[in-house]
């Protein structure tokens, strides 16, 4: 056993055998970076926080395992110390012996027994396999040798701790591999995170491969598009048609529409463009597309509410359907009675002339 100065972890947990470089600057984790300095060794216990947000961590507050590790490197800036560890062995925290103006704790070495057998063995094939697979996917630089790290039982924990911190695991997941007392238990628990991450690097690269096949095929379609439309032009071919839809095309672009409303013109724009002028839906899809383009989508008036005046110009315009003008009267009256209540869509029906 022996006493350490501690530097409590708020989002990650050190491996052992791995080298991180981390930001100090809570009053008490830069005076236990100080403590360590001044030893020769310069030896300081790692440790993970359970909850981050406590700024002043007891026992209490940390994780039984941590990592014992060496300070290589430090520097300044500002009210910040950066530092670069490099982790040695796991340790199992005791007892808190001090708390100011630093925490110091007293650990003991644990390190994971080393196991033998098929089923070692078969897990740790497994976990290279899938650890290829995500780094094929990934296209990562891998900073050891894999093939040589899997071929060596003796290195079991070794791999697992180097593939957990290739692989950005979360605080939960590595605090649950350093916790581990066997080999078997490790490789089990690394098999199941790495497949995991496997499956979302999969899907997130079958979502990205799909996304660029059809931003290529629409810059293909575009190009061609405007290939065809300048040997059009040189040749003087240039129909009537195309001239039209490109007219449609560009009011489309500047108008300002719903985007459900957008998308469904572009896709009828589309069909318009594949159907021949002699096809019966050539002349209904233009008009559409001429009509849903003249509304005014983002224009808005202010309402006449005058009574009076409606039923002078409904008579000036009408003759006769006292019943129809009365009915459309009564309507505005209810709106000039409750200006917050939706206006109706009034129906007209009979014989032409009644809209």
């Amino acid at each position: 056993m022996k006493d350490l100065p501690i530097l409590p972890m708020k989002n990650t947990a050190l491996l052992p055998n791995l080298v991180m470089p981390l930001s100090v600057g809570r009053p008490r984790s830069l005076a236990a970076v100080e403590a360590s300095l001044a030893t020769e060794d310069k030896e300081i216990l790692l440790i993970a926080q359970k909850e981050a947000s406590i700024e002043n961590p007891g026992r209490a507050d940390l994780y039984d395992h941590g990592t014992r590790a060496i300070i290589r490197r430090m520097s300044r800036n500002n009210d910040l110390m950066e530092v670069l560890v490099m982790g040695v062995e796991r340790v199992k925290l005791i007892e808190i012996t001090q708390e100011e103006p630093h925490l110091i704790g007293r650990v003991e070495a644990t390190p994971v027994p080393g196991e033998t057998g098929a089923e070692v063995e078969a897990l740790q094939r497994s976990v290279v396999e899938i650890a290829q697979r995500a780094i094929e996917i990934t296209q990562v630089q891998v900073p050891f040798d894999l093939q040589q790290l899997s071929s060596d039982p003796d290195n079991a924990m070794r791999l697992v701790y180097l593939l957990a911190s290739l692989f950005s695991l979360d605080l939960e997941k590595e605090q649950k591999l350093l916790d581990c007392n066997g080999m078997s238990e490790a490789l089990g628990l690394l098999h199941g995170y790495l497949t995991h991450e496997l499956q979302v690097l999969e899907i997130r690269n079958t979502i990205n491969a799909k996304a660029r096949d059809e931003m290529g095929k629409e810059q293909r379609e575009h190009m061609l598009r405007q290939q065809m439309r300048a040997i059009q032009q040189e040749l003087g071919e240039a129909s009537q048609e195309q001239t039209e839809i490109d007219q449609l095309r560009e009011r489309l672009a500047k108008a300002v529409l719903p985007d459900d409303v957008r998308k469904e013109a572009e896709r009828e724009l589309k069909r318009l463009e594949r159907l021949p002028t002699q096809a019966p839906d050539h002349h209904v899809i233009r008009t559409y597309l001429e009509y849903v383009l003249d509304l005014p989508w983002r224009t808005a008036t202010e309402d006449k509410l005058d009574i009076g005046d409606a039923r002078r110009i409904l008579d000036e315009d009408h003759f006769d359907l006292k019943e129809i003008k009365e009915r459309i009267l009564e309507h505005l009256g209810v709106l000039k009675m409750n200006p917050k209540a939706k206006a109706p869509i009034l129906c007209l029906v009979g014989p032409p002339g009644v809209g």
